[in-house]
């Protein structure tokens, strides 16, 4: 189970166009689905890193479709987007781990 702030709900209902009902659960499947930091290469990887130098808080740093969910453990912080130029890395990236759990069935 994860926690939302009101900064992140403010922003989730701004940038992802949610209702109340369901910021909760996106939140729970970005924690539980979304492509971890160690899962990431390249460009993407050297973001994120640069974003958890920012946040320092920020132990756990997930992308769960085409938004950044920054959580400090289970306390989801703030959403926003990933840059454009950073999609198509996105999309690799998780291709690899839908590759990577279907070799271990």
């Amino acid at each position: 189970m994860t926690y939302v702030s009101d900064h992140a709900r403010k922003r989730m209902r701004e940038r992802n166009g949610l209702n109340k009902k369901s910021i909760d659960r996106i939140a729970d499947k970005a924690y539980k689905y979304g492509l971890k930091h160690s899962e990431t290469t390249g460009r993407l990887n050297k973001w994120i890193t640069k974003l958890y130098f920012v946040n320092r808080d920020a132990n756990s740093i997930r992308i769960y479709g085409d938004k950044v969910y920054i959580f400090s453990n289970d306390f989801l912080i703030t959403v926003f987007k990933v840059p454009n130029n950073l999609l198509n890395t996105v999309r690799a990236n998780k291709k690899q781990k839908v590759a990577k759990i279907s070799a271990k069935k």
